[in-house]
């Protein structure tokens, strides 16, 4: 097995001679020993899994890869908003892979998805030849500065996004916002698209049920200023003006009192 790793990681270094930035399309035969929240039967997690293919609801995949080490405290300030995002977007085609490193201080793998209650695949960058040194392939492949190290690619395998961090809000909002606007963009994506299906409950015959669950969802997104996928903003959006406010607020109310939803 640890033979097996060696051997890949040694033919793949002489394919990769160069650090992958803004605007370069990332190699979808890159992959790295998978360690944490692995539901299938392989050793290696690849970008190729992810690269043209759909998740459950059908659409095509946004990755936001970010490399990090345990024993790092800015890593520790970020992988919060890590989990954060990926519940809020997966639906709407966000994969996030985390890359970890020097394993064992303090957390293992394991430790550090039980940790952090992490949902999304971990994989494993330790360097196979230097036990000394810091990082493996893929930290050389996409970055050779600081970690932690967030890297975001479209659904076309695009970097659009390549740069280090502290894990400050203002970082964190700049990450989601690029995200949303990578998932928005892709010209073959779709929702229900049914006006008011907020909390996405269905009949026995698949048809949309819109009722006071909704009106509360809807309040919630917009009271408590909470990041929204693309499909809350579109089908909450009841005044069709571009904007999710209080007065969709008032207008879904309305509208729920008066039997408008024919859904």
């Amino acid at each position: 097995m640890k033979i097996n790793i060696i051997i890949i990681s040694f033919f793949l270094s002489f394919c990769y001679t160069q650090v992958y930035n803004v605007g370069d399309t990332a190699p979808s035969d890159f992959g790295l020993p998978w360690c944490g929240n692995n539901p299938t039967d392989n050793d290696s997690l690849f970008l190729s899994k992810y690269n043209g293919a759909m998740n459950e609801t059908g659409r095509p995949y946004v990755i936001w890869l970010m490399g990090f080490t345990p024993w790092c405290p800015y890593c520790v300030t970020e992988v919060p908003y890590t989990q954060d995002f990926y519940e809020i977007l997966a639906d709407s085609g966000l994969i996030v892979i985390g890359m970890g490193d020097d394993w064992g201080q303090p957390y293992t793998c394991d430790e550090w998805v039980d940790n952090f209650g992490l949902e999304y695949p971990i994989i494993s960058d330790v360097d196979t030849y230097n036990e000394y040194e810091y990082g493996g392939l893929g930290t050389y492949l996409f970055t050779d500065t600081w970690i932690p190290y967030n890297v975001i690619m479209d659904h076309n395998m695009e970097i659009i996004y390549s740069q280090y961090g502290y894990g400050t809000q203002e970082e964190m909002n700049e990450i989601f916002n690029l995200i949303t606007l990578a998932l928005d963009n892709c010209s073959f994506c779709s929702c229900s698209e049914v006006l008011g299906d907020i909390d996405h409950t269905y009949t026995i015959d698949n048809d949309p049920i819109i009722n006071v669950m909704d009106l509360l969802r809807l309040s919630d997104l917009i009271t408590s200023d909470i990041q929204m996928n693309h499909c809350e903003r579109g089908q909450g959006d009841v005044t069709g003006d571009g904007v999710l406010n209080t007065i969709d607020l008032f207008a879904f109310a309305t509208m729920l009192s008066g039997g408008n939803f024919n859904n």
